[in-house]
Formats: structure tokens, sequence, C-alpha cells
């Protein structure tokens, strides 16, 4: 089970509505989310999980604008 806080509900809701609406939106979010969902039982945050997660989050969005 994943739980968000109201601010993150909030962020997660307009990130996913851009997403689906083709709108731009910030890539501090998609970041923030894919740090939010990443799995629940690690135990130790690495220094690179944030780098992790805006790389990936990088090539989302590169993926997301070459689709047609």
């Amino acid at each position: 089970m994943i739980v968000l806080t109201d601010a993150q509900v909030v962020v997660m809701h307009r990130l996913l509505t851009a997403v689906l609406l083709n709108e731009s939106y910030q890539l501090a979010d998609v970041e923030d989310a894919l740090i939010w969902l990443s799995p629940e039982n690690r135990q130790i945050l690495c220094p690179f999980d944030s780098l992790w997660a805006r790389n990936l989050a990088q090539e989302i969005v590169r993926e997301l604008r070459i689709q047609p």
C-alpha cells in the first residue's frame, strides 16, 4: 500500500492530469513521484537515489516528447 500526504496527492494529481492531457509539467514533480512511489522495503537510502530518479524522469519525459 502506498500512503501519500495531502501535498503529495496534489502533486501526483497535477502530474498525472498533465501527462494524460499531454500538457507540460515540471521535471521535479516526476522526480518526486518516482521517489514517493519507490518500493517501501528499502532500508538504506543511497545518495545516488536522487540522481537515479532524475535520470529516469528525464528519460520518461524524453520518450513522451518523441511519441506522436
